[in-house]
């Protein structure tokens, strides 16, 4: 198989891993384990910066791809998927700025003495994180076409 298959293929694994942290982190929520929501969702974001890395080094040592040999709307296809990453690493990496600031508050730390989150606060993160959990589901769906074109080309 060709190497940037293995890439990709793996590329998409570690995306689908992206999408179940992203899933356990909203149910920790939900059952209040914030504890478990920051680590779930911190792991996430750790394999976001890690593909951005192995991609960047795929770059160097396998090169691009060739869009030539691709149909429009696989191309089409992957400007969307683009979108939907760049969301992603938006949303996410909003969400964590605007989470550390919350991590002081008491509803994180539990402690009486802490102050209480601005609710102002709370929503951005909560509206952030959702888009951010969403554009990587997008994303993992349109990889997924992604991928199984690049198979059928090969």
């Amino acid at each position: 198989m060709d190497p940037k298959l293995w890439f990709w293929t793996f590329a998409l694994l570690n995306m689908g891993a992206v999408v179940g942290l992203a899933a356990r982190g909203v149910r920790a929520l939900r059952a209040g384990d914030i504890p478990k929501h920051r680590r779930s969702m911190t792991t996430a974001g750790w394999l976001v910066v890690g593909f951005l890395v192995a991609y960047v080094m795929k770059r160097i040592a396998l090169g691009p791809e060739d869009l030539s040999v691709w149909s429009h709307a696989a191309r089409t296809n992957l400007r969307v998927h683009e979108t939907f990453v760049a969301w992603l690493l938006v949303g996410g990496g909003t969400t964590l700025a605007l989470g550390r600031r919350l991590a002081r508050t008491r509803r994180v730390t539990g402690r009486a003495e802490d102050p209480a989150p601005d609710p102002a606060l709370v929503r951005r993160h909560r509206r952030l994180g959702w888009s951010a959990v969403i554009a990587s589901l997008l994303g993992f769906l349109t990889a997924c076409a992604i991928l199984a074109g690049m198979f059928g080309r090969a």
